[in-house]
């Protein structure tokens, strides 16, 4: 599906933006691999997995808590469809439920106990509740390169004063400082944050003196459910806006050439992770 013209666009599904032809950071990351890998990602949509569909549910749950309630996931009946009885009552449990997703009591638990410490962190009800906007996407021609860009704002809003873009992650683990860190520089994050900022200033400039910055919202999904938030530090925002520069650069290149090329030809060289000769005497 054609990108809309640039713009700010709110309530839009999440099915629409995802069909919009334009460059997110979702596809742009597998530069480190080859562009190759980019063209593939740009013409094949990978299935969701379990993990990514709860993820999605936390963000329904975490930003739009009263249409949740309405319109959220409902609950599976406990019911033996081998038999009769359980089969009509799973019929009418899903006729009831419409076009309402059905989880498990299990992963609803999840969802409740992420939504109650939410509301126990005066920071995370701050930026998700006061002023401000959920679910913004946005389309945007980079300056330099001319790339139409797209991006999915979970949350802009303020905090402490400060304008900030705060994005929803989920975590299986505690979300210690150390882990996140490693998870941010696992699945870039902060090349992500770097990227939203950009088109946002692209779309509307920030006020002179004003410095917007980048906040994650991580919320665990094994109990107790705990929240806590980072702010993106100025120095990992300076790296992912230098790595999204390459990328786009690359992006550009090969829209024009059509050509996507995978790894080199002939052969490298490759031994032993360079950690591991730490562990022997080598002269």
């Amino acid at each position: 599906m054609k990108a809309p013209e640039p713009g700010i666009y709110p309530a839009v599904s999440f099915d629409d933006y995802a069909r919009w032809d334009a460059a997110n950071h979702s596809t742009l990351k597998h530069f480190k691999k080859t562009p190759a890998h980019v063209l593939w990602e740009m013409t094949h949509q990978n299935e969701s997995t379990t993990f990514q569909e709860l993820g999605h549910l936390v963000h329904f749950a975490v930003l739009e808590p009263e249409r949740f309630a309405k319109e959220g996931p409902l609950v599976a009946p406990d019911c033996d469809r081998r038999t009769t009885l359980g089969k009509n009552t799973w019929a009418a449990f899903l006729e009831a439920a419409g076009n309402r997703a059905v989880v498990k009591e299990a992963d609803m638990e999840i969802l409740k106990g992420i939504q109650a410490n939410v509301a126990l962190h005066p920071t995370a009800r701050e930026a998700l509740y006061g002023a401000g906007a959920s679910e913004l996407s946005i389309v945007w021609d980079d300056p330099e390169t001319k790339v139409r860009c797209k991006g999915r704002l979970d949350r802009f809003s303020e905090i402490g004063g400060w304008p900030f873009i705060v994005d929803v992650k989920t975590t299986s683990k505690p979300p210690t400082t150390e882990s996140f860190q490693i998870s941010v520089n696992t699945y870039a994050y902060h090349e992500q944050a770097a990227f939203y900022l950009r088109g946002l200033s692209v779309l509307s400039p920030p006020e002179p003196g004003v410095m917007r910055k980048f906040a994650w919202l991580v919320c665990e999904t094994v109990p107790p459910y705990t929240v806590r938030m980072f702010e993106c530090d100025e120095a990992a925002l300076d790296i992912g806006a230098a790595q999204v520069d390459k990328y786009l650069a690359q992006m550009a290149r090969c829209k024009a050439s059509n050509n996507w090329p995978s790894w080199g030809d002939g052969m490298d060289l490759a031994g032993l992770p360079p950690w591991a000769y730490k562990r022997f005497d080598l002269e």
